[in-house]
């Protein structure tokens, strides 16, 4: 072996030695287990309507670490009524669950990346979706929940006695109206929670009287409704008070006696307005589309008023939508808080009313017939016209056309020369199974050629 091969084995031999001395080296304390917890809940926001809490939330769509895909399986959604809101640590002990939201898994790729899933997703809500769910307030709910025991080892020590002259500061008084608080915890797929996150609530004012009774009655043009105010006629007279009357020229205001009077913070300020709600029987012709999926479970959609700005009166007109069934109902607002709803009034307005008579009707002879023109009517129904038709020996004017024409001109080539005709046209709209019937338009005579 020359000198130069023997050194290029010794090199690999003392290079392998290296590799195999570092390879069996001392092992290093074992690694914990790579957990996942999904990230909190932080965008949550309640609203009421009547008794009717719709709490609405975010699911995360990330780990609290930011790693996806999020590892996700439910949201419990707790709720509690009080002055304060529990410590975070205190919601599962003190609060209530009010809904449990399943989640859906998100699909991956082949690299573990989720994929942009549909709006719905089969199984639950999908991440990063909002979610609607429904509160209804019990009796129960209403009054204060139940309060942590203060631990004697936590408990306040006594104040020193006061220095004279000294001023010490003053604790914030707590609210004196009761609040309901939700908050909601994700879980993941094993079970494990996810940290608190924000917290929503709302103050349970004493509600407004709903309006006592809803009347409905509908014409050509529409559905009327009315309805009485708010705590009757009491309750509209202290929403309008009168205006104040000036003072005489040398009459001077009397200045106001002692501390001004506490306003009831239960009590919702404002004006009384309303809002109108309708629910309308499905309409037979219209067809579902196919392949819409269902929504997750427990989604709701809070109701959704006619009006898009609160009345300030007690009237509205709604569409007519002849020969579909529908209730309205009326909810009374001050401030924030919403009144339960009244009584519904229930109606299917029926198309009893007949298109309008055509007018300018003309009569133009020709060689071998006699030709009519009329002016379209305007009528958002009208399914056609019909030729009316009076001639020598007629005792009425009989139907000409055997069914309804669309265009505004007919001519008449069923006439014998030197014959006066007298003509008339009706109009005819859509209503099943009987249409209804214009009167008849003026008539012309006319003599053919």
């Amino acid at each position: 072996m020359t000198p130069h091969a023997i050194r290029v084995a010794t090199a690999c031999a003392v290079l392998a030695v290296s590799v195999y001395a570092a390879a069996c080296g001392k092992k290093g304390p074992p690694l914990a287990p790579f957990v996942l917890i999904p990230a909190p809940v932080n965008t949550i926001a309640a609203s009421r309507i009547g008794d009717d809490v719709f709490v609405t939330l975010t699911v995360p769509s990330a780990n609290i670490d930011a790693s996806l895909p999020v590892d996700i399986a439910t949201i419990e959604v707790f709720g509690y009524t009080g002055r304060v809101a529990p410590t975070p640590a205190r919601w599962t002990e003190l609060g209530e669950i009010v809904a449990t939201i399943p989640i859906a898994t998100p699909p991956v790729d082949d690299d573990g990346m989720p994929i942009v899933p549909v709006s719905v997703t089969p199984g639950g809500a999908r991440p990063g979706a909002a979610v609607t769910i429904l509160d209804a307030l019990t009796p129960d709910e209403l009054v204060q929940g139940p309060v942590a025991p203060v631990d004697p080892q936590f408990a306040p020590l006594p104040l020193p006695p006061p220095v004279p002259g000294a001023t010490l500061p003053s604790m914030p008084p707590l609210p004196t109206v009761l609040q309901r608080f939700y908050i909601a915890i994700p879980f993941s797929q094993s079970g494990r929670p996810g940290p608190p996150g924000m917290q929503a609530g709302l103050v349970l004012t004493r509600l407004p009287d709903r309006p006592s009774e809803i009347r409905a009655s509908y014409t050509q043009d529409g559905v009327s409704l009315n309805w009485e105010p708010s705590g009757g006629l009491l309750g509209f007279l202290l929403d309008s008070p009168l205006a104040p009357e000036p003072l005489p020229f040398d009459a001077v205001a009397a200045p106001a006696l002692g501390p001004p009077q506490p306003v009831d913070a239960s009590v919702p300020p404002g004006p009384t307005t309303y809002s109108v709600y309708r629910m309308m029987a499905p309409d037979p012709l219209a067809l579902a589309p196919p392949g819409v999926p269902e929504g997750p479970p427990a989604q709701v959609t809070p109701p959704m008023p006619l009006n898009p700005v609160p009345l300030t009166t007690v009237s509205m007109t709604d569409e007519p939508a002849f020969g579909r069934p529908r209730c309205y109902t009326v909810r009374a607002r001050r401030g924030a808080v919403m009144s339960e709803s009244s009584p519904p009034a229930c109606l299917t307005p029926i198309d009893v009313f007949p298109p309008m008579a055509p007018v300018g009707l003309a009569a133009v002879p020709s060689e071998g017939g006699i030709s009519l023109i009329w002016e379209p009517n305007a009528d958002l129904d009208l399914a056609g016209y019909l030729v009316l038709r009076l001639e020598a020996g007629d005792a009425t004017l009989r139907q000409l056309t055997d069914v309804p024409i669309g265009e505004t001109r007919y001519c008449d080539t069923s006439v014998q020369p030197g014959t006066r005709y007298t003509y008339s046209v009706v109009a005819i709209d859509t209503q099943l199974p009987l249409p209804n019937v214009s009167a008849q338009s003026a008539a012309v005579e006319e003599t053919s050629r």
